[in-house]
């Protein structure tokens, strides 16, 4: 048995709606909207003409005939500037493509002049002269029928659809920022993933040749990279899909990476400076670690002598997060410039993470060495950040 309430298919229901069906897929006041309701509307005149026409013969009295033809001309005449006139300034003012407070306003004017434009028009429909009473309640009812004919009720098709316009535009931005949003923390991931290697290398390096050259000591090295991987491996997993990690988890990481180094190289000395209230502040993940990495290989490893790494982390006169890491050693030279994994990564997440508010800097130090220095905003660790 077939199912009379299932839906037409849409093609079939497009077809049998005839042309009206077709301008409602277009925007309201819009010319090809406005095409079809004039193919729509054409038919509708033709099937009112006939109609009129037969009444017309119809009516008996050879003296009144002509009287009342002028009556039914005057009739259709009207139907059909109400079915087109208003409509047809309204589309005119929508593809003036004014501002849309101002091309509302066009609009709603466009409708309202047309209908009062024709309403005079209407008495010409009148077969003879009415009392003062009932012309006025003839005028009445003309009104309340051109705003029917003449777009009212497609005004208010038009503002309903700007709105659901609005709405959708609105929805297709918040998409596309949430597209976005995600193929930079991709992006981010797969940089935080590139940084974690590049170090744990570099340590076990160290830790081989530790190994060789005084087995006692490369014992206490292990000893101190096992702790340090026990409490940081999982915090560096969990925070690689995290754009914003606490001041305070990089600076323990810090702080045990530098205890390591300084197994290896007795010679090295180094401070971590941090005010206690900063300690919760948001910043990217394993950027510090990675300045830090870069001042023991390009400036520490290569000098011969007592060593030194400041790091500290404080708020500038400009109410900025300020992180620094200074060092004693060698001093610039061509593989210290800006370049390496390290250094270029914490460039590029800095530009997609603040869109220019953060920068990197490297300057000489006095009177020697390097200080490496990063500013950005300074925010709070919240759910959002996350």
């Amino acid at each position: 048995m077939t199912n009379t309430d299932k839906p037409l298919p849409q093609d079939l229901a497009a077809r049998i709606a005839g042309w009206s069906a077709f301008a409602n897929q277009y925007t309201v006041f819009s010319r090809t909207w406005y095409y079809y309701r004039l193919r729509a509307y054409a038919l509708h005149l033709l099937v009112l003409g006939l109609i009129l026409l037969i009444i017309a013969a119809l009516i008996g009295g050879e003296a009144e005939k002509p009287g009342v033809a002028r009556s039914l001309f005057a009739l259709w005449s009207v139907v059909a500037l109400a079915l087109t006139l208003g409509r047809g300034l309204a589309t005119l003012a929508s593809r003036q493509e004014w501002a849309p407070p101002r091309e509302a306003l066009a609009v709603v004017a466009a409708i309202m002049l047309a209908i009062v434009a024709i309403l005079p028009l209407t008495m010409l429909t009148r077969t003879g002269p009415s009392p003062t009473g009932i012309a006025l309640v003839n005028l009445s009812i003309w009104f309340l029928a051109l705003c029917w004919l003449g777009g009212v009720l497609d005004l208010f098709a038009y503002f309903r659809q700007r709105r659901m316009l609005h709405e959708a535009g609105l929805q297709q931005e918040v998409e596309r920022y949430k597209h976005e949003r995600n193929e930079v923390e991709t992006r981010l991931a797969v940089l935080a993933s590139q940084v974690e290697p590049h170090f744990l290398f570099n340590t076990l390096s160290g830790v081989r040749a530790a190994m060789l050259s005084d087995p006692a000591r490369g014992i206490i090295l292990i000893d101190h990279l096992v702790s340090y991987l026990r409490s940081t491996i999982p915090q560096l997993r969990a925070d690689q899909g995290r754009p914003f990690v606490t001041l305070g988890s990089q600076l323990d990481s810090i702080f045990a990476y530098l205890g390591i180094i300084q197994t290896r190289l007795p010679r090295l000395s180094y401070e971590v400076e941090c005010d206690p209230e900063l300690r919760d502040v948001a910043i990217p993940p394993l950027m510090l670690i990675s300045l830090v990495e870069n001042a023991v290989k390009h400036g520490i490893e290569l000098k011969k002598g007592p060593a030194r790494i400041h790091l500290q982390a404080r708020r500038n006169a400009d109410n900025m997060l300020e992180l620094s890491v200074s060092d004693d050693g060698i001093g610039f030279s061509a593989v210290t410039v800006g370049s390496g994994i390290g250094l270029s990564n914490i460039r590029e997440r800095l530009a997609h993470l603040y869109d220019g508010q953060a920068s990197l800097s490297l300057v000489a130090g006095e009177p020697e060495g390097v200080i490496a220095r990063i500013i950005l905003p300074l925010t709070a660790l919240t759910e959002e950040t996350h």
